[in-house]
């Protein structure tokens, strides 16, 4: 701050002035190049500011430095930290990490980035996995108790990647204790540090991890290396101190030095120097005129970026005195303009060095982009590479990856999320923190096809998974199909009574007039055998990929055709009953001959009804039935009520039909019928009671069409048995027994 008091104007000049436009300060200090902290050119920068002496300064970014109101004089030729805590989030980004630990200095520099940065990983999705910050001077007594909490953050937290906002002679101290403590991180440099040559000398900087930073662009500057590497005194009796002292540092013989190079040279183990021979070069004490003698050291150990930030800052300057004095090619030599003109050139004019074109922002920063840089380090070299590059203004990072050596088996990039990347067939539980979650396996019919998924999607319903699953498989359709070994026994035997039920009809047509078929029921007998026809032609409709038509047409065809049957049979028990039980019957029974119709169409007619409603109101469809991997298509009754009502009704009909013939036991025996009425009631009946809890137990298998099937069978096989075949049999074999003498005797 006294040096720059030094460059304020006489006080006396503009002590009394109300000029406002600054005209009159006409120092001789028309421009000041610095500082390189920020903290220091905040300070040296409100005092300018108030002259409005332009100030440039090549390596101080914070972000507050922009705010042309609080320091309407600076300018410099970097990017602000706005950008570069930008170009962390991007590489942050780049690597695909989300978890991470930030330590940042407790000055302008590091507040400002830091907070910055907060507000920039929440919005891109990072989590900070702790915070720190410690003390910006060496000599702080606070620093080394903030170290040990900063180390302790970085050993108990599982992040692998680190965030070190703060200059090089903190994190020197930090990094030095994390190689004691054996703490490797990846370590993400801010422009502070990234490009110090004294932190990639550190004895096993390696171990402390892989090195990436930001950095401001190193371009180059035509003949500075040359320059370096041929330092010269101009002559004519000047004389440079800065030069002269260095050479002295590099070049000069010490007592001390000399002392050391006797004991190397006598094969001596115990060679030892101090810090301060670490300058000397192997030249040393080897000639007697300094002036001549030169080597890289410099070249290989400045500071690029700041040298090349700075050689912008000066040729800046340079170009806005061009403009302020020449004019049409003639310059003038008088420099009785003020700061503020110069000013005006700096913050409005373009300038041009090595073909690229320049200019300042209107917060006074450098439209410049970054560098990308790591730290390469061997057993024998160490050096900084640049490995990318940022860009400002379309805030895009591009990493050339084949250049940066991970500390991993194969090369692979360090993993540092809050939590392990989820497999397919697994879904992401979030936490409390964003950015941590719980891998959570999907459950039986949903998977996930990718890593990572937010949720897990449920598979359509003709596929299934098992649960962790990361792809669905189609399942299984099963249904009662014609070439099951139970469909065709059905078939087979659906066959067989069919014929036996047309060559039976076609002896009772043979033998219509005779007294066997007449007894059988006669015309009846036919319209029995017709509704049994159509009983096991619907067992078809039990076999094969059911749809809604055939569920709604299969139960209605069985119910209405079989209660046909089991009226033609009631009405042979009440003709049987009522022909011998009183031969003083016999005029009420001519007046009854339309009494076999009635039964049949009021016995016929209430199930017809019974099913009409049932599909009206809620009748039987196709139902899917989905177990695991198998999709059973079957038949669901809709009204399991009506569904009763019409098994029950042909239970009610085969009911009376039992007990008429059961009244009718003791009727002679030639003209007895009853028992084959009782049997084939019986038959029924108990098939179709034992049906209720097969069917009920069944309701998820492909066979419940098959159980039904078989109680109809069963029936159908009860009714001819008892009232077909007995008459075959007459017909067949006892030829000369069915006469109208032998039934009258």
């Amino acid at each position: 701050m006294k040096s720059t008091f030094k460059f304020i104007p006489d006080s006396a000049i503009l002590q009394n002035s109300t000029d406002c436009s600054y005209v009159k300060n006409k120092g001789s200090i028309k421009a000041v190049v610095g500082e390189v902290y920020s903290e220091i050119s905040i300070a040296v920068s409100r005092l300018l500011g108030l002259y409005l002496i332009p100030q440039i300064s090549p390596a101080s970014s914070a972000a507050t430095l922009s705010d042309k109101i609080k320091f309407p004089s600076f300018l410099r030729t970097i990017p602000s930290d706005t950008h570069q805590t930008r170009a962390i989030v991007e590489l942050i980004k780049e690597f695909q990490w989300n978890w991470v630990g930030i330590i940042s200095s407790d000055d302008e520099y590091g507040r400002s980035a830091q907070d910055h940065l907060n507000s920039l990983i929440q919005e891109a999705g990072i989590c900070t996995a702790f915070a720190r910050t410690v003390p910006s001077y060496v000599d702080d007594p606070l620093l080394p108790s903030s170290l040990e909490k900063a180390l302790t953050d970085i050993s108990n937290s599982s992040t692998n990647v680190v965030i070190v906002i703060a200059k090089d002679t903190i994190v020197s101290k930090l990094i030095k204790h994390c190689i004691q403590k054996n703490i490797s991180k990846i370590w993400i440099a801010s422009d502070s540090w990234s490009n110090s040559r004294e932190m990639l000398s550190i004895e096993n900087i390696g171990m402390a991890g892989t090195f990436l930073g930001i950095n401001f662009k190193m371009g180059n500057v035509t003949g500075f290396k040359d320059y370096l590497s041929n330092l010269q005194s101009l002559g004519h009796g000047t004389i440079n101190d800065f030069l002269e002292e260095y050479k002295e540092l590099r070049f000069g013989c010490t007592e001390e030095y000399r002392k050391y190079l006797q004991c190397v040279q006598s094969s001596s183990r115990n060679c030892f120097y101090n810090g301060s021979l670490e300058l000397k070069s192997p030249f040393a004490c080897q000639m007697d005129n300094l002036s001549f003698v030169n080597d890289d050291y410099l070249v290989k150990n400045i500071e690029w970026s700041k040298t090349y930030s700075t050689h912008l800052a000066v040729y800046a300057v340079a170009n806005a005195l061009k403009k302020v004095l020449c004019t049409n090619g003639v310059c003038e030599k008088k420099f009785d303009f003020s700061p503020k003109q110069l000013l005006g050139e700096l913050k409005n004019g373009t300038f041009s060095y090595n073909g690229e074109t320049f200019h300042f922002n209107s917060s006074g920063d450098l439209v410049i982009g970054y560098d990308v840089i790591t730290w390469q380090t061997t057993n024998t070299t160490r050096a900084i590479k640049i490995i990318g590059n940022y860009e400002t203004l379309q805030s895009k990072i591009h990493i050339n990856r084949s250049l940066i050596k991970w500390n991993t088996v194969s090369n692979q990039v360090p993993f540092s999320n809050c939590s392990s990347s989820c497999n397919p067939g697994f879904y992401r539980k979030y936490s409390v923190i964003s950015c941590c979650y719980e891998c959570v396996p999907c459950a039986k019919d949903y998977y996930s096809p990718i890593a990572d998924s937010a949720v897990c999607l449920e598979c359509p319903s003709w596929q299934w998974s098992m649960s962790k699953s990361d792809r669905c498989t189609n399942r299984t359709i099963e249904y009662f199909q014609w070439n099951d070994p139970y469909a065709i026994s059905l078939l087979v035997f659906s066959a067989i009574a069919f014929v036996l039920v047309l060559l039976t009809g076609a002896l009772f047509v043979k033998h219509f007039d005779s007294p066997a078929v007449k007894a059988a029921g006669g015309h009846y007998t036919f319209v029995m055998m017709i509704s049994l026809l159509i009983s096991l032609t619907g067992i078809g409709f039990f076999i094969g990929e059911p749809n809604n038509v055939i569920c709604k047409v299969r139960q209605p065809l069985y119910g209405i055709s079989f209660t046909i049957s089991v009226s033609c049979i009631l009405v042979k028990a009440i003709r049987i009953l009522l022909a011998f039980e009183s031969a003083k019957k016999g005029k009420v029974i001519l007046q009854l001959k339309s009494l076999p119709v009635i039964v049949i169409f009021v016995g016929s007619g209430v199930q017809v009804i019974i099913c009409i409603l049932w599909l009206l109101l809620n009748g039987p469809y196709r139902k899917d039935d989905t177990l695991n991997d198998r999709i059973i298509l079957k038949c669901d009754e809709g009204s399991y009520a009506a569904f009763g009502i019409m098994l029950g009704y042909i239970g009610f009909l085969a009911l009376i039909c039992f007990l008429l013939a059961y009244k009718g036991r003791k009727l002679p025996e030639k003209y007895n019928e009853a028992r084959c009425i009782t049997f084939s009631m019986l038959v029924y009946m108990f098939v179709w009671i034992l049906f209720i809890p097969i069917y009920k137990n069944t309701t998820t298998d492909r066979y419940l069409s098959a159980v039904q099937a078989v109680a109809i069978l069963a029936s159908i096989y009860a009714v001819i048995s008892c009232h077909l075949l007995p008459g075959c049999y007459i017909l067949v074999f006892k030829r000369e027994s069915c006469t109208r003498e032998k039934y009258l005797e």
